[in-house]
């Protein structure tokens, strides 16, 4: 190694130093604190801000129902395609806790 080398290399040890001790610091210069910015964007990658979660609508109006808080829509009636001509057949309705209609099944 040349000898010209080592008051180079004292001065990029010091200037390390420097980096590693004042650039960690809140407020530091821009001069001390790039390597610890890119390194940190090296190892921990650099992610976008996490997007809250959108609300599910869907599930908190079938809750809303479920509970009673929305006002009640009128009840579809049946339609004819779906009378049975067979004698003495059963149709049941499934109703939620506030009484609203969920579906119907026909037993024969």
């Amino acid at each position: 190694m040349p000898y010209g080398m080592i008051p180079v290399l004292v001065a990029e040890l010091m200037y390390a130093i420097a980096c590693v001790t004042l650039g960690t610091q809140k407020g530091a210069p821009l001069w001390l604190s790039w390597p610890n910015d890119l390194w940190g964007r090296m190892l921990h990658g650099a992610r976008p801000a996490e997007v809250a979660p959108r609300p599910d609508y869907a599930r908190i109006a079938r809750l809303e129902r479920e509970l009673g808080m929305v006002a009640e829509q009128p009840e579809k009636p049946m339609r004819a395609s779906k009378v049975c001509l067979v004698k003495d057949c059963d149709t049941y309705e499934v109703r939620t806790l506030s009484g609203q209609l969920a579906t119907r099944i026909h037993q024969h």
